[in-house]
């Protein structure tokens, strides 16, 4: 049979190599009609010379159409046949991080997760060693137990990610299993003594983060992970660990040295300075001084506490000062579209009031005389009221194009330029919308007679609400001019307000003093 099925079995290695699912397809038929199964389990279960089956080739050269062929056509012992490396297809496929695959695969067999090789190295410890973050999120969506398994030295796939600083994957796993963090190797150490090795400080917090019991964990030789990163040459992860306030800084191992110890023995250089000052600030001491009273480390970690108050408080104080001056920019900015806004609409109410008057002189009650030496001529021009209506709607008409020049002209970028051309133009407004009122009830008194109640009823009306709205809009002017009734306002907030005294308080003061002027609701110009 063996001999029969050489060539075919030639050929579907061929087929599976070139990634062809028909001559694959053709190959097991052909096979099927001369042999029947027993010739088909025979090319699926036959290896190469290194011990690939069809199925093996298929997953390490990411083919997965071939793969989802041969799935249908495999069973779950002839997927757990191993190569010569060990490994069989799931976990070649791990390793080469062909997460297609693995989809594939553990769809159908599940339980190839938990299948390791001769050093007990599971599929996800082989994609956390080459950081397939894909395949290791593929594993553990499926299965929950793989994530526990140890290899011959006692490290998980925990201790590998911990290790290389692949911050993604150690978040994957304690997300599935915070309890990791705890389990020890053959030489005791956890992942935090694995990830100090590193140089991922992410990768440390977020181990202390889900147990901060293993900061001060001891390892076969007594060593913390204190001990690793100042062997280590690691000042940022000193540091790091020196910055969590129930770490043991004169931890002594089994060769009765301390971190300081260990730091001394470091070959002279910045790392050794820096890891040295840390631990010296920290109030570490050498082994032979523990349990003696040393002023001068006492004095040296007050003034280190000190500093590092300091320091946030400097630190602290410019991050509100930034959040102050930003506030103050938004809102400067916002004043500033308020004032444009108000600019343009003077500009449209200017247009209108100048086109209003510029028609009112060309359609008048009675129309014009029509021939004569007087043809043109309006044949109310000579009322009183007419005359008094054509001095007023022309001084609006003026005024309206005055404004319109002068809106159309000044450019002010400066927000306190743009309130002067407000305030002038705000004024000339007032006059014009006057005068506007003023001829619309000396023409009233022409159309409806000079004696009549309704002329005088629209005075009555007309003229109250225009005199007594400029008088309201006036008074809010001088109040905001002079400031009227701030002053006592001011006393009675610093009167309420804390006495006390803080370098943040003084040096936003400024600050929020300029945003004052944005408080108002009303702001009148």
């Amino acid at each position: 049979m063996d001999l029969y099925l050489r060539p075919q079995q030639m050929a579907m290695f061929d087929a599976v190599r070139s990634g062809d699912v028909e001559a694959v397809r053709r190959v097991l038929e052909e096979a099927a009609e001369g042999g029947g199964g027993v010739a088909v389990t025979a090319l699926l279960t036959a290896q190469t010379e290194v011990g690939e089956t069809a199925l093996y080739l298929a997953a390490e050269r990411n083919m997965e159409e071939v793969v989802r062929y041969l799935v249908s056509r495999y069973d779950f012992e002839a997927a757990k046949i191993r190569s010569s490396l060990d490994m069989d297809a799931f976990q070649v496929a791990a390793k080469q991080g062909n997460v297609g695959i693995i989809k594939e695969l553990l769809c159908v067999w599940p339980g190839l997760c938990q299948l390791c090789d001769s050093t007990n190295t599971s599929p996800l410890y082989s994609a956390v060693v080459k950081n397939h973050l894909p395949v290791v999120n593929a594993i553990l969506d499926i299965d929950d137990i793989s994530i526990r398994i140890v290899r011959k030295n006692g490290k998980t796939a925990l201790h590998m990610a911990a290790r290389n600083g692949y911050y993604q994957i150690v978040r994957a796993l304690l997300d599935k299993d915070p309890g990791l963090v705890s389990i020890r190797d053959k030489k005791g150490q956890t992942a935090l003594h694995m990830a100090v090795k590193g140089k991922n400080p992410d990768v440390v917090d977020e181990l202390l983060h889900a147990d901060t019991s293993i900061l001060n964990v001891h390892d076969k030789k007594g060593n913390t992970a204190l001990h690793i990163a100042t062997r280590k040459w690691r000042p940022q992860m000193v540091q790091l660990l020196l910055s969590y306030r129930s770490m043991e800084v004169n931890a002594i191992n089994n060769l009765s040295e301390t971190a300081l110890d260990l730091a001394e023995k470091i070959p002279y250089g910045e790392s050794q300075m820096d890891i040295t000052e840390s631990l010296t600030e920290a109030g570490a001491l050498n082994s032979r001084n523990i349990g003696r009273i040393d002023e001068a480390s006492e004095l040296r970690r007050t003034v280190s506490d000190i500093k590092h108050d300091v320091q946030n408080q400097l630190i602290q104080n410019e991050k509100t000062e930034r959040r102050v001056s930003g506030i103050a920019k938004e809102l400067k900015k916002l004043h500033r579209e308020a004032v444009q806004s108000t600019i343009n609409s003077i500009t449209v109410v200017a247009v209108l009031v100048a086109s209003i008057a510029f028609v009112a002189i060309f359609n008048l009650p009675g129309q014009y005389v029509q021939d004569g030496p007087e043809v043109g001529r309006a044949v109310i021009a000579r009322h009183t009221g007419f005359r008094v209506f054509c001095l007023l709607n022309a001084t609006a008409l003026f005024l309206s194009l005055a404004v319109v020049v002068v809106q159309i002209t000044l450019v002010a970028w400066d927000t306190g330029a743009q309130k002067q051309v407000v305030q002038v133009v705000n004024k000339l407004m007032w006059a014009a919308c006057l005068s506007t009122c003023g001829a619309f009830i000396s023409i009233a008194f022409v159309v409806v007679g000079s004696s009549s109640w309704m002329a005088i009823t629209v005075t009555l009306i007309g003229g109250p609400i225009m005199i007594g709205t400029l008088v309201i809009m006036s008074y809010l002017v001088l109040k905001q001019r002079f400031k009227f009734g701030e002053d006592s306002q001011r006393r009675i907030r610093r009167g309420s307000g804390s006495k006390s005294f803080s370098w943040s308080h003084y040096s936003a003061h400024s600050d929020l003093h300029a945003l004052s002027d944005h408080e108002k609701r009303i702001y009148a110009l």
